[in-house]
């Protein structure tokens, strides 16, 4: 939870309770005038009000976050099993699946050697044999192709 982000009712909160208390000691003070209270308390339902709508618009924001982090993870977990068919479709062993996912995530060629442990020639041979049997000729022909997929899902699911 970010601070920054209730501020502003946590100060509303407080000027309506400080205008509370102003209000009943006005009201125990048998000196101050009508005039005065009447102010006094148009600006503390005034606040008030503010509160309320507040609370309600943060309250939405939450929804909102919530349901987009819900269809993001919705979103995710469908392509990769859209993408686990086609790497069937392909005809990729296990290890190219995996290799194409690494490709298609951005990870160097070394990079895919050292966190797979083995050699970075087995990766080389690997990716060319993926972009063969996919028909692309290279990482980002094989990324485009899932992020298209991606972006026709999102303009469906709106």
């Amino acid at each position: 939870m970010n601070i920054r982000n209730y501020l502003p009712i946590i100060v509303l909160v407080f000027a309506i309770l400080f205008f509370a208390y102003d209000i009943v000691a006005d009201l125990l003070d048998k000196d101050e005038s009508r005039i005065h209270i009447a102010v006094e308390l148009l600006v503390f339902v005034a606040m008030s009000l503010v509160l309320f709508r507040e609370l309600r618009h943060v309250r939405y924001l939450n929804r909102e976050v919530i349901e987009h982090q819900s269809r993001t993870a919705r979103l995710s977990g469908d392509l990769m099993i859209v993408m686990n068919t086609q790497f069937s479709q392909w005809g990729l062993s296990p290890s190219e699946s995996e290799v194409a996912l690494l490709l298609i995530k951005g990870l160097s060629m070394r990079e895919i050697s050292e966190l797979r442990e083995v050699k970075e020639k087995t990766v080389r041979q690997q990716a060319a044999s993926i972009y063969a049997k996919s028909g692309h000729a290279g990482r980002h022909e094989l990324a485009a192709h899932f992020i298209e997929d991606l972006m026709s899902a999102g303009v469906e699911g709106e």
